[in-house]
């Protein structure tokens, strides 16, 4: 088939076409109609925690929440543990709570994780309160 010099070329959608959050307006459409259906606002988020605050938004995290922290100002990014979450679009979107390198993958995990912290953290009074009377004798 031969094209004529007045055959016009389909157009590529105008980026204003676009939504909001820069995927076309039918993937949007579709979003939202999934989220009427399963009862979310589609521009909610569903981690009340959730740092990203872009309507639509498919990864979530929260790091560096200040109350989720413990900071030494001297050490070399001032943190000595802290905890955040992460979701993130893809093959496995199941959320994860960290506390600094290590993951939970449910609420049992994390359970045992925090009272094992907690003994730690008790253990570390009883250890400092050794050392710091063993060096008042010295």
């Amino acid at each position: 088939m031969k094209r004529s010099a007045t055959t016009t070329t389909p157009a590529i959608p105008a980026v204003a076409a676009l939504g909001t959050n820069g995927h076309l307006p039918f993937v949007v459409r579709a979003a939202e109609a999934v989220a009427t259906r399963t009862g979310q606002v589609a521009d909610a988020c569903q981690y009340r925690d959730c740092e990203d605050t872009t309507p639509g938004h498919y990864d979530h995290f929260t790091h560096r929440a200040p109350q989720l922290e413990v900071k030494d100002e001297n050490g070399p990014d001032g943190v000595i543990i802290d905890a955040g979450m992460a979701a993130c679009s893809g093959s496995d979107p199941a959320p994860v709570v960290y506390l600094r390198n290590w993951e939970a993958n449910n609420m049992a995990e994390l359970t045992a994780k925090v009272d094992e912290i907690r003994r730690m953290l008790d253990a570390t009074l009883e250890f400092g309160a050794r050392v710091f009377a063993d060096g008042a004798q010295a």
